[in-house]
C-alpha cells in the first residue's frame, strides 16, 4: 500500500489488472499492479523487505488506473480505541487519513474533499447520538460532556454522509459501525445476529474461515479462503437489489458449520452458515463497503488488511 501510494504521489502511473492477464508468457492474477518507470522507481524506495518488482517491457492495456485516495477517518467524541488503531495502520501504510469529527461531518461538502470515509468499529448509538446503548434495567448514568463535544452525527450528519456517497464517495464501515450504515441507507442488507443473545451466539475473538469472492476490486490479491478475526455477532443476509443498485458478496462463511472455526472457540456457529461476512454495494454515484469484522484489528491481522486497503483504492480508481 505504501509503495503504491508513493508511486502515485511521485507522478507515476499505476494500473490494476481487472482480470487474470498474460504478459510475456506469464499469467498475472486480477489486481496485479503494473507500474511505469517513474512509478516503479518511487515504489522501490518504499517496498517491504523481501518484496521485489518484476520487470516487463510494457504494461497491458485495459487496467484500472490507480490514484492516491483522499481518505478521512471518523473520530467520535467518545473515545474509540479502534479509531486509534485504524489511524495507526492507515498512517503506517501511507494513506494519511484526515480526521472527521461530528461537527465537521455535519457541515457537509465532504465529497469535494474526500474519496473515501472510514467508520471504525463504533456502535451505531455512539455514531448517531454520542451515547452508548443501555440495556433495560441497566444504570442510565452518562457523564455529560461540554456542549461542543456532546452528541453524535444526528440527522444532519447522517444526511451529509448520504450526500457524500450519492455524489460518488465511498463509505467503508468496520464491524459494529455497519449497523449504522444499514440503518441510515436504504440497502438490502441485514445483520441476522443483531438480536442474538449470548447463550445463542458467542465468539469472543476467534479466527473463522471465510470464502472470498475473487474478481472484485475489494478482494484483489486475497486468496480464495481467509481467516477472519471475529469478536462480535455480525452475519449479513442480503438480497438482489433493485436495478438502481449493484451488490456483491465479498466474503461468506462456509455452508458446513464444522468448517467454520479455525482457532479459538465459538457458540452458535450454525447461525453463521450461508451468511455474508462482507458486502459491497453501489449507492447513487458512490459505493458502500460493509466489513462485518475488524479487518485491521490492532494492526495484527495482516492477511485481511487488503479488504480495507482495496476498498480505499477502489474509491479512487479511474477507467
Amino acid at each position: 500500500a505504501r509503495a503504491l501510494i508513493g508511486a502515485r504521489l511521485m507522478g507515476g502511473r499505476v494500473s490494476l489488472a481487472r482480470e487474470a492477464t498474460v504478459v510475456e508468457g506469464a499469467t498475472w492474477p486480477a489486481g496485479t499492479a503494473f507500474l511505469d518507470r517513474a512509478a516503479a522507481a518511487a515504489a522501490a524506495k518504499a517496498l517491504n523487505p523481501g518484496v521485489t518488482l518484476a520487470p516487463i517491457a510494457s504494461a497491458p492495456a485495459g487496467g484500472a488506473v490507480l490514484a492516491a485516495p483522499r481518505v478521512a477517518l471518523y473520530k467520535p467524541w467518545a473515545a474509540s480505541m479502534d479509531e486509534g488503531w485504524t489511524r495507526f495502520l492507515l498512517e503506517r501504510y501511507g494513506f494519511e487519513p484526515a480526521t472527521l469529527d461530528n461537527a465537521t461531518i455535519r457541515k457537509g461538502g465532504l465529497r469535494a474533499r474526500f474519496d473515501a470515509i472510514v467508520l471504525p468499529d463504533v456502535a451505531k448509538e455512539i455514531i448517531a447520538t454520542g451515547r452508548p446503548k443501555r440495556d433495560e434495567g441497566a444504570m442510565a448514568y452518562f457523564a455529560e460532556l461540554p456542549p461542543e463535544y456532546a452528541g453524535g452525527l444526528d440527522t444532519t450528519g447522517a444526511r451529509a454522509l448520504r450526500q457524500f456517497v450519492e455524489a460518488g464517495g465511498t463509505l467503508v464501515a468496520l464491524a459494529s459501525s455497519c449497523a449504522y450504515v444499514t440503518e441510515q441507507f436504504n440497502i438490502p442488507v441485514v445483520n441476522t445476529l443483531a438480536a442474538a443473545k449470548p447463550d445463542a451466539f458467542a465468539c469472543p475473538g476467534s479466527l473463522l474461515r471465510a470464502r472470498v469472492q475473487d474478481g472484485h476490486p475489494v478482494t484483489f490479491g486475497l486468496p480464495r479462503e481467509v481467516a477472519l478475526f471475529v469478536d462480535q455477532p455480525i452475519a449479513f443476509q442480503t438480497a438482489p437489489p433493485a436495478p438502481e443498485l449493484d451488490r456483491w458478496v465479498l466474503a461468506a462463511y462456509p455452508d458446513d458449520p464444522r468448517a467454520l472455526l479455525l482457532s479459538g472457540w465459538i457458540r452458535g456457529e450454525e447461525l453463521l452458515t450461508r451468511r455474508a461476512a462482507a458486502v459491497a454495494l453501489t449507492y447513487g454515484k458512490g459505493r458502500l463497503v460493509l466489513l462485518g469484522f475488524r479487518a485491521q484489528h490492532r494492526a495484527q491481522t495482516d492477511a485481511t488488511f487488503p479488504f480495507l486497503f482495496n476498498a480505499l483504492y477502489w474509491s479512487a480508481m479511474r477507467e
